[in-house]
């Protein structure tokens, strides 16, 4: 059992680096996933939950969650546990969470305090702040067959309609 742990944990991780969806930087932190981040941003994880990037996984077919080319976008990766983290969870765009997740930075109070020095803490403990380029990794013509016209400014906002910060 354990080794079929370790064997989906670095697949996974293959898997995201080889794609480009993440980078060498990124693999230095661990997932911890969605759950996790709800614990303090309650809103941004309901807005999220209501959305396609969090059902991503379950619309592949049984043959295609066995397909690289289909799981580097449906699947966020694996925690450091061995979990697998279905669909297109925060840590898809926001980079793994294991170190930025500290209260010393996501704390709500101090990062009002302090805005600039905070997500300058969180950006160098691993967080990323998406961009157009984030989404169009997955977003994009080339190798998916269900490709939709991608408008970054009108999508971002189904994502994200409301920012809801820490709620420490």
């Amino acid at each position: 059992m354990r080794r079929v742990s370790i064997f989906s944990f670095f697949l996974a991780a293959l898997l995201l680096v080889a794609s480009g969806m993440v980078t060498a930087k990124d693999t230095a932190h661990k997932y911890v996933g969605a759950k996790k981040c709800k614990t303090c941003h309650k809103a941004n994880f309901k807005s999220w939950s209501e959305t396609g990037h969090a059902k991503a996984y379950d619309l592949l077919s049984d043959d295609e969650k066995k397909k690289p080319e289909c799981t580097k976008c449906h699947i966020t990766g694996t925690t450091a546990k061995g979990v697998l983290l279905e669909g297109v969870q925060c840590e898809a765009c926001h980079g793994p969470g294991s170190a930025y997740k500290s209260p010393k930075i996501m704390s709500k109070k101090k990062w009002k305090a302090d805005p600039k020095k905070h997500e300058q803490m969180a950006i160098d403990a691993g967080l990323i702040l998406p961009t157009e380029e984030t989404c169009v990794r997955c977003h994009t013509k080339e190798g998916n067959a269900n490709f939709k016209e991608f408008k970054f400014e009108e999508r971002k906002l189904k994502v994200h309609p409301k920012e809801d910060g820490a709620k420490k």
